[in-house]
């Protein structure tokens, strides 16, 4: 039987459900049917041979980035599932550095990880791998929600927290051909890290309490370390997706992904509303569009669908 290790980020006891991907731990050795924390370790990986591919492909691009710039395109390529080769070619600005990622990734206190997912996925009546997926889902939520709220305490902005939202958004539709099937389906699993939706509710709560007198207690620089874990649990509990919509949410991107890898980088997500394989009346869909309204504008431009959602949430701004 499985015992849990002192070490809370040492997963060698517990190796069935997925590490936390803001971890930097060392991979350990997997079984052959275990895609999902394949697709994880695997991720980690993937800097390095984005690294030879770029050098090769495009290496007088790469050698107009400054040396100390280079880490962080890798790692913003990474996250949201694009190469360097893609954003150069978009003309789209560094969104965010290396460190700022890892500022973000690393502001929670959810220490008690593999026990967290272990109660999330064994409460769930949902068949395996798919328990597994959702209980990855409800353990990032909780984590991101964190994430957030302590960033924003700590630097009085909601930037980082915003641009990680929308990186992990455009993330879960591109690296949405990794995925897990069940039943003749398919699920994405980089789906289970789209919490774009939490975070924003995160960073409005946050600009909120930000706003407030400072002699409030409610205020966000009043808030104890245990106070922002229970106010992110409340936010949580009230945004999160229920595993039906999760699930299907996760086996449309991947879907959709699958249908439109034969086309260049620049044209996936364009030809995937285009052809209706993402339902632009979800919250979700409107969401990734906003997403990529931000990072790759040149890529969306002109598509009346994205268009439309990207005025419509300029206007909710507004108002």
């Amino acid at each position: 039987m499985a015992t849990l290790q002192t070490n809370p980020f040492d997963y060698r006891g517990l190796t069935h459900m997925p590490r936390p991907a803001n971890t930097d731990e060392p991979s350990q050795r997997l079984s052959p049917d275990q895609k999902i924390l394949a697709w994880l370790f695997r991720s980690r990986a993937r800097a390095g041979e984005a690294a030879s591919l770029s050098l090769t492909e495009s290496l007088h691009e790469l050698l107009e980035i400054p040396a100390s710039r280079r880490d962080d395109w890798h790692t913003v390529a990474n996250l949201c599932g694009y190469t360097v080769e893609d954003f150069l070619s978009a003309g789209a600005p560094l969104p965010l550095t290396c460190a700022e990622i890892d500022h973000f990734r690393r502001n929670h206190r959810d220490l008690d990880c593999v026990a967290g997912r272990d109660f999330l996925a064994a409460k769930s009546d949902l068949p395996s791998p798919l328990a597994e997926l959702f209980g990855l889902y409800s353990h990032r939520a909780r984590i991101d929600a964190e994430a957030a709220l302590f960033v924003a305490q700590a630097t009085g902005s909601t930037r980082i927290p915003r641009i990680m939202a929308d990186l992990l958004a455009i993330g879960g539709f591109a690296n949405g051909h990794e995925c897990v099937s069940y039943l003749t389906m398919t699920y994405s699993v980089p789906a289970a890290f789209d919490t774009s939706d939490i975070i924003d509710a995160a960073n409005h709560e946050a600009s909120r309490r930000l706003a407030m007198p400072i002699d409030r207690p409610a205020h966000l620089l009043k808030l104890s370390p245990d106070e922002i874990s229970i106010l992110a649990a409340g936010i949580v509990e009230s945004v999160a997706m229920s595993a039906p919509d999760f699930l299907e949410k996760a086996n449309l991107l991947a879907e959709a992904r699958q249908d439109v890898t034969r086309l260049p980088a620049n044209k996936h997500f364009v030809t995937a509303i285009a052809e209706r394989d993402l339902p632009v009346q979800q919250a979700w869909v409107e969401r990734i569009c906003a997403a990529y309204g931000r990072i790759f504008p040149n890529w969306v431009a002109g598509v009346p669908e994205i268009e439309a959602i990207i005025n419509r949430r300029l206007e909710a701004l507004r108002q």
